[in-house]
């Protein structure tokens, strides 16, 4: 660092190498990505719309960009631009509200809280599967989303939102075709367009805005507190800000990001974990087994907790995260440099890009060797251990991680146990190799996952 920045920029894919390669403009984002990390290496660096952009492809840069100089960084255009939805939220606030509005949700997912959580996790899977019929078919992906939202409008605003779940889903898929307008010039007059995707984002938003400051006018005037997050952000002081207690917007902004994000990123990464479970029946069987065996250890009136049921599945953990190493979620992280700084002998101008993709580094083989072979006991903890700690990241790194991590673990592995102690899932015809891919704001299968079921 103590060498002059170079304006020598690393190796990357130029214009010129795009226009001559035609296959290159017929890849998705996130093999554009993967495709950077094997051709050009650790740093990659490549221009978009006059824009520089930075990639970085290995464990020790992560814990660079997304620990060390996160002070030099704001949030990455996408989630700039994203506030136009989501409002000051956590995934959209810059420093210091960011770190000031953290500390008021963080109460809302300690530990104690999660474990009461699970226990809602529980019964809604068991719901849910109450409505299935035995050697049936469905699209897994829809009937995780409506789960999963479910389980956050109950456990963090007390909310039984099943009779909206077709209103948040679609205004989810609405907002996911925001990301080709977030890179386009002049963002700010394309937003006032009454039509077209635009058109519909607003509409969803008009609706989603209705939804939740219904809530927040319900619990304001009713008084009751519910010990849910919504009744701790309406009770929340902020002792560092100037307002005291949070605004309805700001209770609105924080309420709107935890309930779409909440819901989504863990609906995809269940519907990953299904689409392998079908490819793979012998790890199905193995996740079967233990399911059985953890949920039978425990006798009628001994009361078991989520947590304990949790800490008993230790091979479920693994297969949850072994799919999302190879199906991330949050499949990139992004930054913007807010001031020019030098990076190990680079000068990162200010207003660069930088990117991060969880799913090049989750895939190289330096830290998992065959990587797009889905094997869960590369998490085995001495397994684990010898791989450098930013090699696997799926809810990001630094201060910006993730605040529902332990929440979206939990679920996760709760509902696939719950799953497929009483189901077996499969495909009726033969097994795709491979599930197409959307790789928009986050990581979703681009078509329905149509499994079967059958009652074990």
């Amino acid at each position: 660092m103590t060498q002059p920045a170079s304006t020598d920029y690393p190796p990357g894919p130029s214009y010129r190498d795009r226009l001559r390669n035609p296959g290159l403009l017929k890849l998705s984002t996130h093999e554009f990505l993967e495709r950077n990390a094997k051709t050009f290496g650790d740093l990659v660096h490549y221009k978009a719309f006059g824009r520089h952009v930075f990639q970085f492809n290995h464990p020790e840069m992560v814990q660079d960009v997304l620990v060390r100089d996160a002070a030099m960084q704001h949030r990455g255009i996408v989630m700039q631009r994203a506030k136009f939805v989501l409002g000051e939220g956590l995934l959209t606030s810059e420093e210091p509200l960011h770190m000031r509005q953290r500390k008021l949700v963080q109460p809302g997912f300690h530990r104690q809280r999660i474990a009461a959580y699970g226990e809602t996790m529980l019964q809604f899977a068991d719901e849910m599967m109450e409505r299935w019929q035995s050697g049936s078919s469905f699209d897994v992906h829809r009937c995780m989303l409506e789960l999963t939202l479910r389980i956050a409008g109950k456990c963090l605003f007390d909310s039984d939102v099943e009779a909206d779940v077709k209103t948040i889903s679609d205004s989810v898929t609405a907002f996911m075709g925001f990301l080709p307008l977030a890179f386009l010039p002049y963002p700010h007059l394309l937003l006032k367009l009454p039509f077209g995707f635009i058109g519909r984002i607003r509409k969803s938003q008009k609706k989603l805005d209705s939804l939740i400051y219904t809530m927040i006018a319900d619990r304001r005037s009713s008084g009751i507190d519910h010990g849910d997050l919504l009744s701790m952000l309406l009770a929340s002081q902020d002792l560092e800000g100037s307002t005291g207690g949070m605004t309805a917007q700001q209770v609105r902004d924080e309420c709107l990001t935890l309930l779409l994000a909440g819901h989504e990123t863990t609906a995809n990464g269940l519907s990953f974990v299904f689409f392998l479970m079908v490819q793979h029946p012998d790890v199905q069987e193995k996740v079967f087994a233990e399911a059985s065996s953890v949920f039978g250890s425990f006798s009628a009136d001994s009361r078991p907790t989520a947590t304990d049921i949790y800490d008993g599945l230790r091979y479920c953990q693994r297969v949850v995260a072994e799919a999302l190493r190879l199906y991330p979620p949050v499949w990139v992280t992004a930054r913007t440099a807010a001031v020019s700084y030098a990076y190990r002998g680079l000068e990162i101008p200010a207003g660069s890009l930088l990117l991060v993709p969880q799913i090049a580094i989750h895939r190289d083989a330096r830290w998992y060797p065959e990587p797009m072979r889905f094997n869960p006991d590369r998490f085995l903890p001495e397994a684990s251990a010898a791989r450098p700690r930013y090699a696997y990241f799926p809810f990001g790194a630094g201060s910006r991680i993730c605040i529902g991590e332990n929440f979206a673990w939990m679920e996760a592995v709760l509902v696939l146990a719950s799953v497929i102690r009483k189901w077996r899932i499969g495909f009726d015809g033969p097994v795709p190799a491979e599930l197409p891919l959307s790789a928009q704001i986050s990581l979703r299968p681009r078509d329905p996952v149509v499994v079967s079921s059958t009652k074990r």
